[in-house]
């Protein structure tokens, strides 16, 4: 059962927002009736809201009124509204299992959101493309959709853990079930979680430990979601949870059980046509049935489930009828045999068996007739999708090799960026002609990073600065290079010298770079978290200046946090302060730690949580004891231990230097 109401909401009226079958908006249609020409914009919304209302009941009165809804925008030439009925009519259609012109509709709804760059209609619609392709097996496709939802989504701050919720039942039907409780249990963990989306988070757990085989742990989450259900007074969201618990008692082998229960949730499947929910049902009764060797009943039910499972082989459809119709076939002759040995005479029994063999073979044929006609009736649609479907792969393989050759163009660009960016870098054998020892741990997210590192030498003194620029990529190189710039110019050019003066003097060329000439109302915030060095090494002093950030520095095993000023360097609230300069000395052997967030900010370990500085600094005094490289290479493979299978969020850069 999808949750799609919880991903329509954004679109409806909060006037009209009612949860529960009691509540459903049956009277709407007397608001909407009055409404004069120049209010159908409201008009339409309210229909579209009525569709999606209407097919918690019946699809096709739902998928009739959105439809009006949809018209209704379109001769207005209201987009909004377009791309809210779109979503809502694509909804319907995949709890019709027409998956192709599910996609077709959020195809649209999506083309129209990013021209109206309604980002918060985009997260949705995302989200539900993403659901429809995990549905069709396309897990690249589904977890593509997902994450760009839940990245919007982020970035609006608003309903995420709606997000976390989709993700985990992509990881569950992929059976990556370690993954899908971890963002159902994220999702649960969020304060401003609603109730109906809490149902499915506990009917997600429901399904994600009924696959590790933990029943008493499933049906406690199921019966949190049937609670729920109840509360809300939802019909709809009742029967879907309690189907799922059905198929988790099938699984467990209490049939008796599941019985009851999967009998009344198909009864209100084919009321309300919920293809999906239907399919479920019979399949699990053909098991039960089948499992308690009541192989009419089984047959009937795999018949049904074959009949509306399209994408099911012909040739094992016919095997399994055989086989039941065998045992059938066996067990009806079985209780023939023990019916004649207990007749009195042979000739009555000789005439019994004869009738009751003809009346089995009769009903024998007959089940082979509908069996046969139910095969020749999905191998007509089957061929009938099949042509659909080879139609679609055609357009869908042209569409695919245009990605790609814009994709290889993109990424060659890129790629060739890097090597621009690595050039202007400075160079590890210009960085040893000033220190001995050190190493740099440079892991970019992506092609490109934003964090960068830069050194100078003038006179007897080396200047050394490690950035980590806002954002990654392509954007954080951009900004990369503009920083690397602006340090040559001001040292080698205008020759500064003092830590604090050149570092105030880069914010004031930053903000001025990145200002918008035409626009005052309009100032990037974009700019960079460094530390900005001056070594003295035959006088063993440190100058230094840092901006949202510090230098680490461990002397005999013990860690010394060198900090600097809480502001950027770039546009901010204080930029009007002057960036302060501090004095260290240092003593030999002392290790100087320089490091971008990406490090410590990295979600990993056995709990998935993030690394943070204090344990990172912890790491830093057992390894400085080490050899420059064996620090390099340690630091490197506690990194890629503790990401596991994750994904890296950030840039990374640390940077380690002997004295």
């Amino acid at each position: 059962m999808k949750n799609k109401h919880l991903l329509i909401i954004t679109f409806l009226c909060s006037s009209i927002l009612f949860h529960g079958q009691n509540f459903r908006y049956i009277d709407s249609i007397r608001k909407i009736i009055p409404l004069k020409s120049d209010e159908d914009t409201v008009k339409s919304r309210l229909l579209s809201g009525l569709g999606f209302e209407y097919s918690y009941t019946d699809l096709d009165s739902g998928l009739v009124i959105a439809k009006m809804g949809l018209n209704l925008a379109r001769k207005q030439i209201y987009k909004r509204g377009i791309v809210n009925a779109l979503n809502i009519i694509g909804t319907i259609y995949q709890d019709k299992a027409d998956y192709k012109t599910a996609l077709e509709c959020y195809t649209e709804a999506r083309t129209i959101a990013e021209e109206l760059n309604d980002q918060q209609a985009l997260s949705v619609i995302y989200a539900n493309e993403g659901n429809t392709h995990i549905t069709l097996k396309d897990f690249i496709n589904g977890r593509h959709y997902l994450f760009e939802a839940l990245k919007l989504s982020k970035e609006l701050k608003y309903n995420f853990y709606n997000d976390y919720l989709h993700i985990g039942n992509m990881y569950l039907d992929f059976m990556k079930v370690d993954s899908a409780l971890y963002y159902f249990d994220l999702s649960l963990t969020q304060p401003k979680i609603n109730i109906e989306l809490r149902a499915f988070v506990h009917a997600g757990k429901a399904r994600g430990y009924r696959a590790l085989k933990q029943y008493d742990l499933s049906e406690k989450e199921s019966l949190k979601a049937i609670a729920i259900a109840k509360e809300l007074n939802s019909d709809y969201y009742y029967y879907g949870f309690s189907t799922d618990m059905g198929e988790m008692f099938v699984d467990a082998g209490k049939y008796n059980e599941a019985e009851p229960l999967l009998l009344k949730c198909l009864k209100y499947a084919k009321e309300g046509s919920l293809m999906n929910s239907q399919i479920a049902a019979n399949l699990k009764l053909y098991e039960v049935y089948n499992a308690k060797k009541n192989y009419e009943k089984a047959l009937f039910y795999h018949v049904e489930y074959s009949k509306l499972n399209d994408s099911i082989n012909d040739a094992e459809t016919n095997k399994i009828a055989r086989e039941l119709e065998k045992k059938y076939e066996d067990q009806k002759k079985l209780a023939q045999i023990e019916k004649l040995n207990s007749e009195k005479t042979v000739s009555e029994a000789e005439n019994e068996r004869k009738g009751q063999l003809l009346i089995f073979a009769i009903i024998g044929c007959a089940l082979i007739l509908i069996a046969l006609g139910f095969a020749v009736y999905a191998f007509i649609n089957k061929r009938k999708a099949n042509i659909e479907l080879q139609t679609l792969h055609k357009e869908v393989s042209l569409q695919k090799n245009e990605l790609f050759d814009k994709n290889k163009n993109i990424t060659d660009s890129i790629l060739y960026a890097q090597r621009i960016q690595k050039a202007l870098l400075t160079s590890h054998v210009y960085i040893k002609e000033s220190i001995s020892e050190f190493f740099i741990i440079n892991k970019p997210k992506d092609i490109v990073s934003g964090d960068f590192y830069w050194a100078q030498r003038s006179g007897k003194d080396l200047y050394f600065m490690l950035a980590d620029c806002t954002g990654h990529g392509v954007p954080g190189a951009f900004m990369s290079l503009l920083g690397i710039s602006y340090l040559n110019e001001l040292i080698v050019g205008r020759n500064l010298k003092d830590t604090n003066s050149i570092i105030d003097q880069l914010r004031q060329e930053i903000i001025s770079a990145l200002s918008d000439k035409d626009n005052d109302a309009y100032q990037m915030k974009d700019g960079m978290d460094a530390v900005f060095c001056k070594f003295n090494f035959s006088k063993l002093t440190l100058d230094y200046t840092a901006a949202n950030n510090a230098i680490v520095v461990v002397r005999n095993g013990i860690a010394i946090d060198l900090k600097g000023d809480k502001m950027p360097v770039g546009r901010s609230p204080r930029d009007h302060v002057h960036f302060s300069k501090h004095e260290f000395t240092l003593q030999k052997n002392d290790m100087v730690y320089m490091f971008t967030d990406g490090y410590p900010d990295q979600f990993g370990g056995p709990k998935g949580k993030k690394l943070k500085e204090k344990p990172l600094k912890e790491l830093l005094c057992e390894f400085s004891r080490l050899t420059i490289a064996e620090q390099e290479k340690s630091l490197t493979a506690y990194f890629s231990e503790w990401k596991g299978s994750l994904e890296q969020i950030d840039d990374v850069c640390l940077v380690g230097i002997k004295i």
